[in-house]
């Protein structure tokens, strides 16, 4: 894929991973941001003055609407949607009473899992008009052995993992690509000094730079460092990488 002469929305990136592609894109792309807090997209881009910025809560399909308004108005298009905004919330499955687990269980669904799909299928008809797009969906390594204790953060990625399949298949016969990058554990504030010490985090700009390496190469599903070893793991020895997963 052509990696240069793009429009390329960015959801979550005025941090981690977001902010490394994006700082990585902007020199031969168009890039927008977008995130929740006014102040850490003000900080991105006094690092990077040529992003553009959007405050929007991707969780609000209205803000995504007015979104995509603003965007149609100041940029005419979008070539490349890249779904990488996430977030996690601690889970105790034997002693989080119906109140907390149902909450945790909706808060971790609506911003891994429903507001990509919508995203995705309000912008696809202003993607259906560029001659090259695509859509980039950030998964994890934990779609193939889920940690306990984020329990429903690992089964929302693994509902996007499978609706990111049944989406490329549905549009093969048209420009756009679909693509997975399936993340593994990258060193970023998502994990607020909860990085376990048994595994080794990837840096997130090199994080970045190997997945903007594999697109340009066409890969459609893109697995990143040990996201490999966990689908090895999660196929031929699971109950050893279900204790490796859950160690800490």
């Amino acid at each position: 894929m052509k990696l240069s002469g793009n429009t390329i929305l960015i959801t979550g990136g005025s941090e981690g991973i977001g902010l490394e592609l994006a700082k990585q894109l902007h020199p031969n792309n168009q890039i927008i941001i977008c995130g929740r807090t006014e102040e850490k997209l003000n900080q991105a881009k006094s690092h990077t003055p040529s992003l553009h910025t959007i405050q929007c809560d991707i969780t609000d399909k209205n803000q995504v609407k007015s979104m995509l308004e603003q965007i149609q108005k100041e940029h005419k298009k979008i070539d490349v949607l890249i779904n990488n905004a996430g977030s996690k919330t601690e889970t105790n499955l034997r002693t989080d009473n119906e109140d907390t687990t149902l909450k945790k269980l909706e808060q971790d669904f609506a911003i891994n899992y429903y507001a990509p799909i919508n995203l995705i299928h309000q912008y696809l008809p202003l993607l259906k008009r560029t001659e090259q797009a695509a859509i980039i969906n950030i998964t994890t390594g934990l779609i193939y052995l889920p940690k306990a204790q984020q329990a429903f953060y690992c089964a929302a990625k693994s509902a996007l993992h499978s609706y990111t399949q049944s989406l490329r298949w549905s549009l093969q016969d048209t420009g756009i690509q679909i693509i997975e990058v399936i993340m593994p554990l990258v060193n970023t504030n998502f994990h607020k000094g909860t990085l376990p010490s048994s595994i080794e985090a990837m840096p997130a700009n090199i994080a970045a730079q190997k997945t903007i390496r594999a697109i340009r190469q066409d890969k459609h599903e893109i697995r990143l460092g040990k996201s490999n070893l966990a689908r090895y793991l999660a196929y031929f020895l699971k109950k050893t990488g279900m204790r490796l997963i859950n160690q800490n």
